[in-house]
């Protein structure tokens, strides 16, 4: 007599091994796109490294953000 049972384990078997190349795929993609963004950053950290440290020196027209004339005067903005 047949196994009543073969189809549905036979089903359940061909459903775990589509998991699992669903699965094994995704973190292929995943980990494709994590190695991307690593070369993507370290080219971006090699081309546009700063060589000095700015460090703002106080009111100068030059300063680290730009023009200083752009602040904001708490006197004059009330």
């Amino acid at each position: 007599m047949a196994d009543p049972l073969k189809p549905l384990s036979d089903l359940q078997a061909a459903m775990f091994d589509a998991w699992l190349n669903t699965t094994r795929q995704a973190f292929d993609l995943w980990r494709h796109g994590l190695e991307l963004q690593q070369n993507f950053l370290a080219k971006a950290a090699e081309q546009h490294h700063r060589f000095h440290i700015e460090i703002a020196e106080g009111p100068s027209l030059t300063d680290k953000y730009g023009k200083r004339c752009h602040d904001i005067d708490p006197e004059r903005d009330v």
